[in-house]
């Protein structure tokens, strides 16, 4: 809507569902029904007339305008008729309600289609022509015959359809947590994200491209959205590094795989937390504490990759001047510690995530009103909130729009049997094999993952997956973050990178090249997770001192790996050598006390031997 009314609409529905989902968690206690309903209703009035389509046009704008109506009907139908529907036990009572229910499915999918790539609601109209064809299909993946009533009426008018469990993650807990990210970046912490990432990694060779991967490991703990993480930093990284010397490639590689790994950076992991929260029945602030290790090593491997590069090539680190002071860091420091103080706070506390999250956005309203020298600036927090706002509700409305289509997909599978079917027949191929299963798995995770949103994506592949891996002896926690890791890795592996497209295009760099550069910077995001089955200490699970051996083990394998890739451990490497270097760290990751010595054994020689014999290249300066 580019007319001014048309934004003053979109601006005051925004502020209601800021209000809404801010206050929804902790003061606003509703039936699950009703509150999911207000939530996805609020949603689609923000996808149809928020500027979501793609085409213009009065035909264009009123088909727009029906799709919302029917929509938003449909959804408040269940709000306003909900103790009828509870009484109906799941069973509609006419064809309207037949008819309403398939009406409201494709509408939810069509708002998925304009937010996300036509690839989720295709997948769900696959699973809906299956639901209502399975029983045609011989063997074991057909199923009963099912009434167009009995889809209907599940996915409609029971928690069990779109009304279910991801809906309702979405509106209790994902939804506040995407306004908090909104808020602290709007109110000053993106400003301070940057400040402290040029702090910590400027003055050290590699410097520009550190800071990029620090910055985005920050930005992304917040924003949970590879492509929103490139767009934001890369405007920043990306022309600092071509500008101090950085192949346009490298710039963009870096930023892509920084930007992929916010996902997996606690608190938020692009809404997987509080989804994994859910499904496995395990307190959020577990899961994030589970997940630290794992994106701490993740991001050890990107900046070894850097450094190691930085060296061969001769990058310098920042000039002194462009580097700020550390009162100048700390002030804008502020902006992204006192909510993320306050958040902890009331986690460690033991209180429910969006309780804490309540607390932290409250957090970062004072500050608002300061500007970067911590001064009074009342005149720019209308603009500060009126941004914070509407870059929330956008995004939140989004992730709406996923979780409704992947729940609509999640209940075909559980209504049809399917996932049990699935799940039986990797079993049986894998032949009860532990690495093959694994392989499997990732494999479906990272092909859903190139055409939907890593969410989605790690939802649909743990529900098949999932119980494979846990029936072969991996812990819960460990099946679910493997999936979900390698769920976020077609971000940046060819042919769908999405992340490697995006930061390509702001680098001017060819995008091929840019992918090359990528994959051996985020390799050690398809090595963690298989570590976490087999090293479940990795993901605090087990004594203490199995963490303390699995993080030393993937640390030592880390190195040398990356040091292989990149050709430089002490010197600039051989062929050879490298081959030496890579088949060392791989021999460390097997579970076998003897040849992880050996890797160990040939690693330190290596490593010997080239700092006994530097070459005479130039040092980084």
């Amino acid at each position: 809507m580019p007319t001014v009314p048309g934004r003053r609409f979109i601006l005051t529905v925004s502020v209601i569902f800021a209000v809404y989902q801010i206050l929804l968690p902790v003061y606003a206690f509703m039936p699950n029904m009703r509150e999911r309903s207000i939530h996805l209703s609020l949603a689609l009035i923000l996808i149809f007339l928020g500027g979501g389509g793609t085409a213009h046009g009065r035909w264009r704008r009123l088909w727009d305008l029906l799709l919302c109506l029917t929509g938003v009907g449909l959804s408040l139908y269940v709000f306003f008729h909900y103790y009828a529907i509870i009484d109906q036990y799941g069973t509609a009572t006419g064809p309207l309600q037949v008819w309403a229910g398939l009406l409201l499915t494709l509408i939810v999918l069509e708002a998925a289609r304009r937010m996300v790539r036509p690839a989720l609601p295709l997948i769900a109209l696959l699973f809906l022509l299956y639901a209502a064809y399975g029983h045609l299909i011989p063997g074991r993946f057909g199923h009963p015959p099912y009434s167009l009533a009995t889809l209907s009426s599940m996915l409609y008018l029971t928690t069990g359809g779109i009304w279910g469990q991801l809906l309702g993650v979405s509106a209790n807990i994902i939804a506040i947590f995407v306004f908090l990210g909104a808020f602290i970046v709007h109110t000053g912490g993106g400003t301070g994200f940057l400040r402290i990432s040029l702090r910590l990694a400027g003055r050290y060779t590699g410097g520009p491209a550190k800071v990029a991967t620090v910055s985005s490991a920050l930005f992304g703990s917040v924003s949970g959205s590879a492509s929103a993480n490139v767009a934001s930093t890369g405007a920043f990284t990306i022309p600092m590094m071509k500008r101090l010397g950085y192949a346009p490639a490298l710039a963009a590689a870096v930023e892509a795989v920084a930007s992929t790994g916010g996902q997996i950076m606690p608190p938020i992991m692009g809404a997987g937390a509080f989804i994994m929260a859910e499904l496995i029945q395990t307190p959020y602030l577990t899961i994030a504490l589970s997940a630290l290790l794992p994106a701490l090593l993740y991001f050890f491997a990107v900046g070894l990759g850097i450094h190691f590069y930085a060296l061969r090539s001769g990058y310098g680190r920042m000039r002194p001047e462009d580097i700020p002071s550390w009162a100048d860091t700390l002030k804008v420091s502020g902006f992204f510690l006192v909510p993320f103080g306050m958040l902890g706070f009331w986690l460690f506390r033991g209180y429910t995530p969006q309780y804490a999250a309540f607390w932290a956005v409250m957090a970062t309203l004072p500050l608002a009103l300061l500007d970067e020298e911590l001064r009074f600036e009342g005149r720019a927090v209308p603009g500060k909130l009126e941004k914070a706002v509407l870059s929330g509700a956008r995004q939140a409305a989004l992730i709406a729009s996923i979780c409704a289509s992947a729940q609509v997909i999640i209940a075909i599978i559980a209504f049809t049997g399917l996932g049990v079917k699935v799940s039986a027949g990797i079993l049986a191929f894998s032949q009860n094999s532990l690495f093959a299963a694994l392989a499997l798995t990732g494999l479906t995770s990272i092909l859903l993952g190139m055409e939907v949103p890593t969410t989605a994506a790690y939802i649909v592949a743990v529900v098949v997956g999932g119980p494979v891996l846990i029936e072969l002896g991996v812990p819960p926690m460990a099946a679910h973050l493997f999936v979900f890791y390698m769920a976020i890795l077609s971000a940046v592996t060819p042919p769908v990178c999405g992340a490697i497209f995006i930061a390509a295009g702001m680098a001017e760099a060819n995008w091929v090249e840019t992918a090359r550069f990528g994959l051996k910077l985020s390799f050690a995001a398809f090595l963690l997770p298989f570590l976490f089955a087999y090293y479940p200490g990795l993901v605090l699970i087990g004594p203490w001192w199995q963490t303390v051996l699995g993080v030393a083990r993937a640390a030592a394998a880390l190195t040398l790996l990356s040091a292989g890739f990149m050709g430089y451990f002490n010197r600039r490497l051989v062929m050879g050598q490298r081959l030496l270097l890579t088949a060392a760290g791989a021999l460390i990751l097997l579970p076998s006390a003897i040849l992880t010595a050996v890797g160990v054994a040939a690693g330190a020689g290596l490593w010997g031997y080239t700092r006994l014999k530097p070459e005479s290249a130039p040092a980084a300066q």
